[in-house]
This record gives structure tokens, C-alpha cells and sequence, in this order.
């Protein structure tokens, strides 16, 4: 099966992502952290679900206006919400920058959601 450039292009610029992910939430995990590239990637996958939902939502949505970009905010809150929850669970100082994690994490869902609705 071969992948089109743009498939690949969008593949690597994921991994980007990811890893950024990674590096932004083991630094702010301390020395203490206990903080894998699988772990980050299955809790950022994990709580990408909201978005999903408001992809197969936005079919029934208006392509203009205001409603689909509340719908998103909603779903972007809801992603970043379980995200940095889990997150801050899962490092040891994690919770005194519980903030911090849910920016990185607000930030990643929201381009998630910005390709779903352009």
C-alpha cells in the first residue's frame, strides 16, 4: 500500500507533535518524572476521542458560523480536560503544573480540531 505525500507529510508532522508533547511534559515532570514517549502518546490518542466525536459531528453542522466553532471549543475543553488529567495522575510533581500541561495539551487539540473544520 503506498501513502501520498501528503498522507507521509502529515504522518511526520504528527510525530512532531507527539514528541513535543514528550519533552514539554517530562520537563515539567521534574527529575522525578516517570514519563515515556508510549505513555504520552497513548494519553494524547486517548483523549483525541472528543475530537473524533466532533469530527463525525461537524458533518451534520454548518460549515459557516459560530454554532461549529462553539461545538469545538466544547470538545477541545473536554479533550484538554481528560488530558491533563491524566497527565498530572500519571507524573509525580505533575500536579503543581497542572496549568502548564493543559496549555500543551489545549494547544495540540486545538490544531486537531482547526483540520477538522477547515
Amino acid at each position: 500500500h503506498v501513502r501520498s505525500r501528503r498522507q507521509r507529510q502529515m504522518c511526520i508532522r504528527d510525530s512532531y507533535y507527539l514528541i513535543f508533547l514528550y519533552v514539554v511534559f517530562n520537563m515539567l515532570a521534574g527529575r522525578t518524572g516517570n514519563l515515556d514517549l508510549h505513555t504520552c502518546t497513548s494519553v494524547v490518542g486517548y483523549c483525541l476521542l472528543p475530537v473524533v466525536i466532533f469530527s463525525a459531528l461537524s458533518l451534520f453542522l454548518p460549515v459557516d458560523g459560530v454554532i461549529r466553532l462553539s461545538v469545538a471549543a466544547v470538545f477541545v475543553l473536554w479533550a484538554t480536560r481528560a488530558s491533563a488529567g491524566l497527565v498530572v495522575s500519571l507524573a509525580d510533581g505533575g500536579d503543581e503544573h497542572r496549568g502548564l500541561i493543559a496549555y500543551a495539551s489545549f494547544l495540540i487539540y486545538t490544531l486537531f480540531s482547526l483540520l477538522v473544520i477547515f
